[in-house]
């Protein structure tokens, strides 16, 4: 049995965590998490390692005058802790959480001085003034969620002068991994489906062309899921200061040594951030949290010797795809591959041509159903009523008054 990186246990539940790096543009495969599941949150709240470390950078500056903001708070976890620790003013900011929940657990602590806002920091009043702002808006090594460039415009608009962030810098680290478990199961599975069948006495069905697919996805799961051994050491592959930071994006190159020979399957990526004088780590040889690691896969696995050099070059534009191509010039192996998320489903040329700056879009009749709705939302007609119109009006689109009763529902949850 292959034998990965031994990585300490922690209070997090693997199987029942969903995987928060997935379900964006750009091929992750994994759970997708909803922040409104509130059950969701279990894997944040009780992520004994990640709330130590915030508690910790916590202690050495928080007073009993400060101002603090837990943006995207969730549930108020860190918030809370803060309030616990004397904080003279706290603000959750939570769009997917009532606020009504929020404000019922600051009372349940005793806690008066917070004050809940179920909104994006976008949408808050500028009015407001703190002295800290906390955040967990580090996704799945680090860029997935697109959720920094919000941390961005929030310490502009909020943080004092001389204030504070929790954490304040953090760095993409990646290091070229021995992973074949992972990718038989993820990758070459695919070219042997025909096998597998036989072995199970099925039709032997070939399901070769999905392999291009699968080799251009980034795969999200914790260390000992991935059971990876790294083959150099590890390299920091970008690196930003979130007091001055204004895009988050990577356009970076490592190059690595080989350390210990084997077959190169990928590379695996991760984070650290800084949280006041320490650094947390989500990599495979720091206690566990509830992010998980990046797994890249090479097209072709490359067969690497100690003293061997490989380069990764990795680009991801913010709300982008990721594209890594990874080079060598060693005997036997491709020079370069370059793989891209972009790549991982498939696309008709219409699909290609809406993604185009230069396409000039016109309604289709889902649009079109979607303007008559929003066009009639003016107060004077309940939801029952819209959606009896509606399906009237679009029958090919709301086949039955429940179709069109989920589609209202749905706007007006959104858009009211």
């Amino acid at each position: 049995m292959h034998r990965g990186v031994a990585r300490q246990n922690s209070d997090i539940d693997y199987p029942s965590r969903k995987h928060s790096g997935a379900g964006r543009p750009g091929g992750a495969a994994g759970e997708v998490m909803s922040y409104s599941d509130i059950v969701g949150h279990h894997s944040m709240v009780f992520d004994r390692v990640r709330n130590a470390a915030y508690a910790k950078a916590m202690e050495n500056i928080i007073t009993s005058e400060s101002r603090v903001m837990d943006l995207g708070a969730g549930l108020g976890i860190l918030g809370l802790m803060a309030a616990k620790l004397g904080a003279a003013e706290v603000h959750l900011v939570e769009p997917a959480i009532p606020e009504n929940l929020t404000a019922e657990l600051a009372r349940h602590n005793g806690l008066e001085q917070v004050t809940c806002h179920e909104a994006t920091g976008e949408a808050l009043n500028p009015d407001i003034e703190v002295d800290v702002i906390l955040s967990v808006f580090t996704g799945n090594f680090l860029l997935t969620e697109d959720l920094l460039p919000s941390l961005f415009r929030a310490r502009d608009k909020f943080l004092a002068p001389g204030g504070k962030l929790i954490p304040d810098r953090a760095r993409m680290v990646v290091v070229p991994v021995s992973a074949p478990d992972e990718y038989n199961k993820q990758v070459k599975r695919w070219d042997e489906a025909s096998a597998y069948f036989t072995e199970k006495q099925l039709p032997p069905v070939d399901f070769g062309p999905i392999g291009a697919f699968a080799r251009n996805t980034v795969y999200y799961n914790a260390a000992d899921a991935f059971a990876a051994k790294p083959l150099a050491n590890e390299r920091i592959l970008e690196e930003l200061d979130l007091y001055t930071a204004t895009e988050a994006a990577c356009d970076a190159r490592v190059d690595a040594v080989i350390t210990e020979g084997g077959v190169c399957h990928g590379w695996l990526g991760w984070f650290d951030a800084r949280m006041g004088e320490d650094w947390l780590s989500t990599g495979p040889q720091a206690p566990a949290t509830h992010w998980s690691l990046a797994f890249m896969p090479l097209a072709q696995p490359i067969e690497v010797k100690r003293g061997d050099n490989i380069s990764l070059e990795l680009k991801r534009p913010e709300l982008g795809e990721w594209t890594w191509s990874t080079r060598c010039n060693l005997p036997g192996a491709t020079p370069s591959q370059r793989q891209s998320t972009f790549l991982s489903r498939p696309f008709s040329p219409a699909d290609i041509q809406k993604r185009s700056q230069n396409y000039q879009p016109t309604l289709n009749n889902r649009g079109e159903a979607l303007q008559w709705l929003l066009a009639n939302m003016t107060g004077e007609l309940n939801a029952g009523q819209l959606a009896r119109m509606l399906q009237e009006n679009f029958t090919g689109q709301f086949p039955s008054l429940r179709d069109a009763e989920n589609f209202v529902r749905k706007q007006c949850e959104d858009l009211s």
